[in-house]
C-alpha cells in the first residue's frame, strides 16, 4: 500500500511539475504548389524553452515572408535557444529570417534553395553564438547575410550560375565568413567588424568573379580568396594584428590587391601571398604595421606587380 501511494504521489508530483516546465514552442509549415505565402513570428518565451520554425515549400514563385525578402517570413526575439529552418524548391522563391537576441542552437537559421533566381535574406540583431547557414543550388540566385552577434559564424555555398551573396557581420566571431561559389559571373561581398579568432573564405570556380572583403577589427585574422577561371577581381582589407591574407587567382585578366594594417609594437602582424597565373594579371600589397612579409607569384606574359610597405 506504501508502494503504491508513492507511486500516486510520484506521478502527481511529475504531472504539477510538468505544467511549470519549459515549453518547446515548434512551428511546421509544409506547402506544396505555386503562390503560396507563410510567415511566423516567435517571441517571448521561458530562458529554458527551446524554439524552432520550420517551413517547406515545393513549387515555384513561393514566399516565407514578402516577395524579394520586402518582409520577413521567421521573426524570433526569444531569449533563449532558437532554430529558423527553411527549405524551398522551385523557381522564383525567396526566404526571409529575421532573429534578436537567440541564444546558441547550431545552427540557428538554415536555408536550403533548390531551383532559379531564389532569393536568400537572414539578418540577426544582437545574440551570443549564432550561426547562419545558407546553402543555394541552381542559376541567379542571390544571398544577403547582415549579422550582429558574438561567437558567430556564416557559411554561404552557392552553386550554380550568375550568382550572388552578400555578407555583413558586425560582432565578434570565432571562426568567422566563408562563401562558396561554383559558376560563372558569381559576386561575393564580405564585411566582418570587431573579429575574434576569425577565418575569412571566399572560393569561387568559374568565370568573371569578383570578390571584396573586409576585415575590421581581426584580432588573430586569416582571410583566403581562391578564384579560378577568367576576369576575376580579388580584394582585401584588413585592420587588426596578426593578420594573414593570401590570394589565389587562376585565368586571366585578373587583379588582386590586399591592403593590410597592423598594430604597430603589439603583435607581430601582416603576411600576405599573391599568386597569379595567366596573363596581363596586376598584384597590389600595400602593408601598415609589424611583420612586414609580402609575397608575389606570377606566372604569364604582360603581368604587373607592386609592394608597399610603411
Amino acid at each position: 500500500m506504501k508502494f503504491a501511494l508513492s507511486a500516486i504521489a510520484l506521478g502527481v508530483s511529475l504531472a504539477f511539475a510538468s505544467q511549470f516546465a519549459a515549453a518547446a514552442p515548434t512551428v511546421t509549415v509544409s506547402q506544396s504548389g505555386t503562390g503560396n505565402t507563410a510567415a511566423a513570428e516567435q517571441s517571448g518565451f521561458d530562458p529554458d524553452a527551446d524554439v524552432t520554425a520550420t517551413i517547406t515549400q515545393i513549387g515555384n514563385n513561393n514566399h516565407v515572408g514578402g516577395p524579394g525578402g520586402t518582409t520577413a517570413g521567421i521573426v524570433q526575439t526569444t531569449g533563449t535557444a532558437a532554430a529558423a529552418t527553411v527549405t524551398q524548391t522551385g523557381t522564383g522563391n525567396n526566404a526571409g529570417i529575421v532573429q534578436s537576441d537567440v541564444g546558441v542552437h547550431l545552427p540557428n537559421v538554415e536555408i536550403t534553395q533548390s531551383g532559379n533566381t531564389n532569393s536568400a535574406m537572414a539578418r540577426q540583431g544582437p545574440s551570443s553564438g549564432a550561426d547562419i547557414i545558407v546553402n543555394q543550388s541552381g542559376t541567379s540566385n542571390v544571398t544577403t547575410v547582415d549579422q550582429a552577434a558574438a561567437d558567430s559564424e556564416i557559411r554561404v555555398t552557392q552553386i550554380g550560375l550568375n550568382n550572388n551573396a552578400t555578407v555583413a557581420e558586425n560582432g565578434t566571431d570565432l571562426f568567422g565568413v566563408r562563401i562558396e561559389q561554383n559558376g560563372d559571373g558569381n559576386t561575393a561581398t564580405a564585411t566582418v567588424a570587431g573579429n575574434g579568432l576569425s577565418n575569412h573564405s571566399i572560393l569561387q570556380t568559374g568565370l568573371r568573379n569578383n570578390a571584396v572583403t573586409n576585415q575590421f577589427n581581426a584580432y588573430a585574422s586569416d582571410l583566403l580568396i581562391q578564384q579560378s577561371g577568367a576576369d576575376n577581381h580579388a580584394e582585401i582589407s584588413q585592420t587588426g594584428v596578426m593578420q594573414t591574407a593570401t590570394i589565389d587567382q587562376n585565368g586571366n585578366n585578373n587583379l588582386a590587391c590586399i591592403d593590410q594594417t597592423g598594430l604597430s609594437g603589439t603583435f607581430i602582424g601582416n603576411t600576405a601571398l599573391i599568386a597569379q597565373a595567366g596573363s596581363n594579371n596586376n598584384g597590389l600589397i600595400r602593408q601598415v604595421g609589424d611583420g612586414f612579409a609580402a609575397t608575389i607569384s606570377q606566372t604569364g606574359s604582360g603581368n604587373t606587380m607592386s609592394i608597399y610597405q610603411h
